[in-house]
């Protein structure tokens, strides 16, 4: 295993990941890079860490694994100036942590040392940000996506699968094409609709303003809205550089809505209330066999 980790981002991934690595393997060596040096200094005080340093200035002497935990901007970056630093170890191996693969590998993929990163995503997460909100048990039971390229070799896939494992994480292996496909309907698809339900909320009210609201607004109401306090750093990344699979599954929700609405419509019309009922019996069918 990793004897001397570099984590890369001290936010809520990257503060989760040093806190349950230091769990699991106290004698692992992490050294820590962030620009919020408050943050930096509380994981060091809480014992998560063992060094810190400034982001901007990275030390690849004697690292045997980067865990580059930023937004996808930043990450690609980061990835491509720890490939081409001299100090690199020949053994060493760097990961992500990001919502989008395919762009991150193929800014990699035509280095000479582009077997040394192994694209991962691990789907954990909240709407919060920033190593305040981290903690080890986010990654317990979370998929681990390892999304392997046609450079990287068998052996350093297996050691960090064994990485994510001794996290707690479960494992699953795909092409990053795949991952963004998949992620676009599960993960950044939600986030758009929970964004632009936030945004309606402000803009169509009945004329009252949304803060005397409150008395009106339950649970279901705060479940639907709450990954709209999501990073827009983060989110502005991902919506970016997965923007074509992303518009694919909107085109697709906006067509169910049409549809919903035009079964409304007519069930106003003909006072017919077993359209509704087909409707959301249909719809309860299909999640009753996704939690089955």
């Amino acid at each position: 295993m990793f004897n001397r980790v570099a984590i890369i981002g001290l936010g809520l991934i990257g503060g989760s990941i040093a806190r349950m690595l230091k769990k699991k393997l106290q004698s692992v060596h992490i050294i820590a890079y962030g620009r919020k040096p408050e943050s930096l200094h509380n994981a060091l005080k809480e014992g998560f860490i063992d060094e810190v340093a400034s982001i901007d200035v990275i030390d690849c002497n004697n690292v045997d694994l980067f865990i580059v935990a930023t937004p996808v901007l930043s990450s690609i970056t980061i990835i491509n100036s720890l490939l081409n630093d001299p100090h690199l170890k020949s053994t060493a191996l760097i990961i992500d942590a990001g919502s989008v693969k395919q762009v991150i590998i193929d800014s990699v993929i035509n280095h000479k040392k582009a077997h040394q990163f192994v694209g991962c995503h691990p789907m954990a997460g909240s709407e919060k940000s920033g190593y305040q909100f981290s903690t080890h048990s986010i990654l317990t039971g979370a998929w681990a996506i390892i999304t392997p390229h046609q450079k990287n070799k068998h052996d350093d896939i297996a050691a960090i699968e064994k990485f994510w494992e001794m996290l707690e994480c479960k494992i699953h292996i795909t092409d990053a094409a795949t991952h963004d496909r998949m992620v676009a309907s599960t993960s950044h698809l939600p986030h758009i609709v929970s964004s632009a339900l936030m945004e309606s909320f402000f803009s169509t009210n009945n004329g009252m303003n949304p803060l005397d609201m409150q008395p009106f607004i339950g649970k279901g109401f705060k479940d639907m809205t709450r990954l709209a306090g999501g990073s827009p750093d983060m989110w502005a990344d991902i919506v970016l550089l997965n923007n074509a699979n992303i518009i694919a599954v909107l085109d697709d929700y906006v067509q169910s809505l049409e549809k919903v609405k035009h079964i409304m419509q007519k069930a106003a019309l003909h006072n017919d209330r077993n359209l509704l009922f087909q409707y959301f019996e249909e719809v309860q069918s299909k999640w009753n066999k996704y939690h089955a």
